[in-house]
């Protein structure tokens, strides 16, 4: 029997600020990059236990709301051998597609109401905005 790795113990520490910053999402700008910043944490948790120094760019991760399995990883990112472990040897798949799973059910809530969204972002003040 082979061992699997686990990253519950960070997707616990990230998810409490991910859930607050999809409350706080106003646009499907703002989920994208929520979810990007986000997975960019996670993955640098993992990948800071190995030597081999490696950036992980904001481009590298995408939410992709009603495609399965929710987001994707760029070829650079995918190929990099430490991170490529892992995905095949861990519970990092299931962790990424939980979390894109929220914010795929945020984006496509905003993409419903897009009055409400611009209400938010453009609300006017005093009797100007009357």
């Amino acid at each position: 029997m082979t061992r699997m790795a686990s990253f519950t113990k960070l997707e616990n520490e990230l998810t409490p600020k991910f859930r607050e910053s999809m409350g706080l999402a106003e646009s499907t700008a703002d989920v994208q990059k929520f979810f990007v910043y986000t997975m960019l944490e996670l993955v640098n948790g993992i990948l800071a236990g190995h030597s081999e120094a490696f950036e992980v760019l904001y481009e590298d991760i995408v939410l992709t709301p009603g495609q399965a399995p929710g987001f994707t990883l760029s070829p650079r990112l995918a190929s990099h051998e430490p991170l490529a472990a892992e995905l095949r040897e861990s519970d990092l798949p299931a962790i990424l597609a939980r979390f894109a799973e929220v914010a795929g059910k945020r984006y496509t809530y905003l993409t419903k109401k897009p009055a409400k969204t611009e209400a938010k972002m453009y609300h006017g003040t005093g009797r100007a905005a009357r």
